[in-house]
């Protein structure tokens, strides 16, 4: 039987082809009372998170999740992705990023995306694209 790494390693490599199907498999694994982290949310409670895929599903095209890595093992490891984000919009975002688990008798008791929405967004808009790299230059450079 697969570790519960390795289970969340398959679901974010399948997580674009099943959709709302790895809802099932996300509810087995987290704790009822757990914490998710991301550039947008921070919420406890699985309902919670799973409301927040469920959204996610309805408002994206698709969101793949590629150069998956594995790192650590339980109780405490990491999972680096880079994220492809496709919206109805016909954006396309692309972001390098981290999953940080933390588990407690075999669920997910917290997990926290880290990832720089900034530099992802700007990287995806056309005329921002240009002038992101200048501005960033000017302010750190």
């Amino acid at each position: 039987m697969p570790t519960l790494p390795e289970r969340l390693l398959t679901l974010f490599a399948t997580y674009h082809i099943r959709r709302e199907k790895v809802l099932p498999d996300l509810d087995a694994i987290y704790a009822p009372d757990v914490r998710f982290v991301d550039p947008f949310n921070d919420v406890t409670g699985k309902d919670r998170f799973l409301r927040i895929n469920e959204n996610l599903f309805r408002r994206l095209k698709e969101m793949r999740f590629d150069d998956l890595a594995l790192v650590g093992q339980e109780p405490h490891f990491m999972l680096s992705w880079t994220a492809t984000i496709e919206t109805r919009l016909g954006l396309t975002i692309t972001a390098p990023g981290v999953s940080e688990f933390r588990t407690e008798s075999g669920l997910v008791v917290y997990h926290r995306d880290h990832w720089d929405v900034l530099s992802s967004m700007a990287g995806s808009v056309p005329g921002i694209r240009r002038l992101y790299p200048r501005i960033t230059g000017m302010l750190f450079g």
